[in-house]
């Protein structure tokens, strides 16, 4: 998803982009005129008599080369299916949220649209997206097709509101040779949380008054309850959507404690430590282990030191399995016409589609257990194994624990976490505090205020 501070001056450009982009999608709908568009072109008997192919309108984030690569995928599905046209409308680069939530309102938004989860349930509140229950529940043998439970986070009121594409996880990338030299065993799948406290004080150093981490994480309350879970305590939010409270158990407050200590000893960066740079740090074999998301992994495919020896390994664990996972997908806006002919073009997206595209493009899984096969074996191809076994072992996780707050009145809980947390892991606060900033959240969740 797109973040970053906006200049002024990119603000007028985007400005302009939008409204040619509006203009463009006007063009191929007509919507707020009334008359026909591609996009609303009656299809099924409402089109035989014409036997001109429905046209399907789609845009997406991604970028030239990786929107290229998609539709030359979908130039396959045009040969299987030549009753439907898909057509991709020119990509915003900036604002994108705001210029598709612009073009729903406007009646003007493509058949479909990628988009994130927060995106996605903000819109479906509004009764903004179209509901694909019905042709879901007839479609049960594609539907069974997904990793199991990421399609839930895609239902808003029992209806279904899009579908998952792509699955960011967590993990950590770590140097062998900073475990090698440090004579400890590389991680594995289902490390502990005591191994990997240890390798964290083992890696660290401060040779010369140079502070090197053990390891270099950005860390909030979503991750420690990953602690807290596999030692079996309550998570920090009760569910992924719409949590009814936050919780600070004593296997919260145990991991909270941990990760203070290792903050206090230096083995981890303290949480104003500025991580902008961790990467190409990593690159140059100065970070020893660093939590990031699994595109990462294509990033040092193509640009890290032949001489960089990495691997990548899963979140420890206490007693059990529990993972951070978070999904990019397609939805389609409520006043869509063709759903039967959409519904076939966002099957294909979700299945052969990145099939096709993510062995040159590796940069996630997909969220359709099946087409993550290829992905996973341009990564064993590439010489890493390790990512592809250790990304399929997150995304069978019998337990998922939110990444962040997926509700209208996130905005209003955030501060209490940012007025508290990293005052509590500095020590500058007393670990009573949790309970404080826990108190003030479910204020605002109960209320809404």
């Amino acid at each position: 998803m797109r973040q970053g501070v906006r200049k002024w001056a990119s603000g007028i450009i985007a400005l302009l982009l939008f409204s040619s982009l509006l203009a463009a999608c006007g063009d191929n709908s007509g919507g707020g005129s009334g008359s026909a568009s591609p996009g609303n072109t009656p299809s099924g008997e409402d089109n035989a008599g014409s036997k001109k192919p429905v046209e399907v309108t789609m845009i997406t984030w991604e970028s030239a080369a990786m929107n290229e690569k998609i539709m030359a995928s979908m130039k396959k599905f045009e040969e299987d299916n030549p009753d439907i046209k898909v057509k991709l409308i020119p990509t915003p680069l900036d604002n994108y949220g705001v210029k598709i939530n612009g073009m729903i309102t406007a009646k003007k938004a493509p058949d479909i649209f990628m988009t994130g989860n927060d995106m996605l349930l903000d819109n479906a509140g509004k009764g903004l997206l179209y509901d694909w229950t019905e042709l879901a529940t007839q479609d049960k043998a594609f539907m069974e097709g997904f990793y199991d439970g990421v399609v839930d986070s895609w239902y808003y009121e029992g209806k279904l509101v899009g579908l998952p594409g792509l699955l960011n996880t967590y993990g950590i990338f770590y140097n062998k040779k900073s475990f090698q030299d440090a004579g400890l065993p590389e991680p594995k799948i289902g490390w502990t949380y005591d191994e990997f406290f240890t390798a964290m004080e083992k890696l660290s150093s401060n040779q010369g008054g140079v502070q090197q981490f053990g390891y270099y994480a950005p860390l909030d309350p979503f991750h420690v309850s990953l602690y807290s879970v596999s030692a079996s305590g309550a998570p920090f939010a009760d569910a992924i959507i719409n949590p009814t409270k936050v919780e600070i158990s004593d296997p919260f407050r145990e991991g909270v404690e941990k990760y203070k200590s290792a903050i206090a000893n230096g083995y981890m960066n303290p949480p104003t430590f500025d991580l902008t740079n961790a990467m190409s740090s990593f690159k140059q074999g100065k970070v020893p282990m660093t939590l990031q998301g699994q595109w990462v992994a294509d990033d040092l495919i193509r640009t890290a030191p032949k001489e960089l020896e990495w691997g990548y390994v899963p979140m420890p664990v206490v007693n059990s399995q529990t993972e951070i996972y978070d999904a990019v997908g397609w939805s389609s806006p409520a006043t869509l016409k063709n759903p039967e002919a959409v519904w076939k073009v966002l099957k294909y997206l979700d299945s052969k589609m990145y099939e096709e595209v993510l062995p040159s493009t590796p940069v996630a899984p997909a969220a359709y257990q099946a087409s993550s096969a290829a992905y996973y074996e341009a990564l064993k191809a590439a010489g890493h194994p390790e990512v592809g076994e250790g990304l399929d072992h997150i995304l069978k996780s019998q337990n998922t624990q939110p990444v962040r707050f997926l509700s209208t009145w996130a905005g209003k809980a955030y501060p209490f976490i940012e007025a508290s947390w990293k005052n509590i892991l500095m020590g500058k606060a007393p670990i009573t505090e949790l309970d404080v900033m826990a108190e003030k959240i479910n204020k605002v969740i109960t209320t809404g205020k």
